[in-house]
């Protein structure tokens, strides 16, 4: 081999190629087709040898280089005869090399897109079938990849981020087959963030899991996996809310009312500072004072009400499972 290549005779080392090639012997075919390729290169020789050194890599099982090989030739050969199987190849190369859908799926996505290119330029193509069947996997693996992602924040108990991943998910593909969990993982994720949320909060997502709930069963009104388990969830959460919302609305409307309040104080304190009239000035006073007198009563208040929002929520969560309990 080092003699001939050293010889530079391209038309030799082109059938030294050829011959390798009959022979299965693709690491040296490899070598002499790359070695006269470009001595090649203008001439009608230049897509045989592109072709099947690009064959030759991929039946060494070295994907990344062949896929390179045969999307040259399907830019720069669209019309020679080997056209459709390298237009074919390509997409095969990038389905090899598609990963776990636990990694990246780059790879993938160019199979798909490949594959379709294929499929649209050769529909009557007799590996249509076969292609159809490989891009039904490809897919599935894309739905498998999205729902690990979006399920990861539900593991590392990223609750709300849980929540905007799996809506995401949902929205891109409707159609994925893992909708049943991915709706049962959005009810469990405000179900725990509200269970683990301060009083004041507790509220608001024990009704998002609820209207959460109404949502999966409306879709899965039969489902075998998790309606059980969501029932003992919405049980729960209804409780909550029937139990404390009146509570948690006046507290809500208190601290909003004290937010409001500080806001004007902040205001009549600087306008305080402007004003040069004696009588307006005491006025403005004496008004100021009133306000952080109301103020201080008002978060004093919220400070009681969240204490005995948070004695309820302790008995409430003593009754919640009695109740649960008989609801099974």
């Amino acid at each position: 081999m080092n003699k001939l290549l050293k010889s530079k005779n391209p038309e030799q080392i082109y059938q030294a190629g050829l011959e390798a090639y009959r022979n299965k012997k693709y690491r040296n075919a490899t070598i002499y087709f790359d070695a006269a390729y470009n001595d090649f290169y203008s001439s009608d020789r230049a897509d045989t040898i592109l072709f099947y050194a690009s064959k030759a890599y991929y039946n060494q099982g070295i994907y990344d280089i062949a896929a390179d090989g045969f999307d040259q030739y399907r830019k720069v050969f669209s019309r020679r005869p080997f056209s459709e199987e390298a237009e074919f190849l390509l997409p095969m190369c990038w389905y090899h090399l598609s990963r776990p859908a636990e990694r990246d799926q780059t790879e993938t996505r160019k199979a798909i897109t490949t594959f379709n290119e294929y499929l649209n330029r050769h529909p009557e193509s007799i590996k249509a079938a076969d292609i159809r069947v490989m891009l039904e996997e490809l897919q599935q693996k894309l739905y498998e990849k999205e729902f690990i992602n979006a399920a990861l924040y539900f593991k590392l108990q990223l609750y709300p981020a849980s929540v905007a991943a799996l809506r995401y998910a949902l929205k891109d593909t409707p159609e994925t087959p893992y909708r049943e969990t991915m709706m049962y993982l959005i009810c469990k994720s405000w179900y725990n963030y509200a269970k683990n949320s301060v009083p004041a909060k507790k509220l608001d997502r024990y009704m998002k899991m609820v209207d959460s709930y109404y949502n999966f069963k409306s879709e899965f009104p039969t489902s075998q996996a998790y309606l059980k388990d969501l029932d003992k969830m919405f049980r729960e959460a209804k409780f909550y809310v029937d139990y404390n919302q009146q509570a948690t609305v006046d507290i809500e409307k208190d601290r909003i009312g004290a937010e409001n309040l500080k806001e004007s104080i902040k205001q009549q304190k600087a306008k305080l500072r402007t004003i040069s009239d004696q009588v307006e000035r005491s006025g403005a006073r004496m008004k100021l004072r009133q306000d952080e007198t109301t103020l201080k009563a008002q978060l004093a208040r919220i400070k009681d009400e969240a204490k005995r929002l948070k004695k309820n929520d302790r008995k409430m969560s003593r009754e919640a499972n009695v109740t649960v309990s008989q609801g099974e």
